[in-house]
């Protein structure tokens, strides 16, 4: 069995999407998260032998978590850790222990779709990790087959960029492939251009 797990903020008790404040407002970027959240969740029906997981920052308990997760029959999961680094190696670890492949996703990627995830979880019966790179310097896609990952160990902080992602694997002694160039969504220009 496969572990795909989505990592979110909660549109409703948090404060999504900052740095589109100068274009919609606060109604509009929840919507706007919730949205781009269901377009991946819809993406994942056509994903078979996967367990789907989503994980969520701050409130995992608000309504709208507990609707879709009944509705796309998935596992809902608080983010534990003080920063996105821990928060991820916390997920590996955690799903690591039940599933053979773990894949963590961002919810802010409107155009990942299920062919780019299933090469993904292909690409992991060759290499140690798959990686989906950001137009912005970021990644959208981390998989791995490591139980007990030591690439975040280097890391303590809320922005990982891909490049130190992937000096850190190489650090570690391990291979990765990569998947196409994604663009997410985090300002002003990014919503605009897609």
């Amino acid at each position: 069995m496969n572990s795909i797990n989505i990592f979110t903020k909660c549109p409703y008790t948090s404060e999504c999407k900052t740095r589109l404040k100068s274009l919609l407002n606060k109604d509009e970027r929840a919507y706007l998260s919730q949205y781009m959240l269901l377009n991946i969740l819809n993406e994942l029906n056509y994903i078979d032998n996967c367990e789907i997981n989503l994980w969520v920052y701050p409130n995992f308990n608000n309504v709208f978590f507990k609707k879709i997760s009944k509705k796309y029959k998935l596992n809902l999961y608080k983010q534990i850790g003080n920063n996105l680094s821990q928060r991820l190696d916390y997920c590996i670890f955690n799903q690591s222990s039940v599933c053979e492949k773990v894949l963590i996703i961002g919810s802010d990627i409107p155009t990942l779709n299920h062919q780019i995830i299933n090469k993904a979880i292909k690409s992991l019966n060759y290499k140690k990790y798959v990686i989906g790179p950001s137009k912005d310097g970021g990644f959208y896609l981390l998989g791995t087959t490591i139980s007990f990952n030591k690439i975040f160990n280097s890391f303590n902080t809320e922005k990982i960029m891909f490049s130190s992602l992937v000096d850190s694997i190489v650090a570690n002694n391990h291979d990765y492939s990569l998947l196409d160039k994604l663009k997410d969504i985090d300002t002003k220009e990014d919503l605009l251009t897609i």
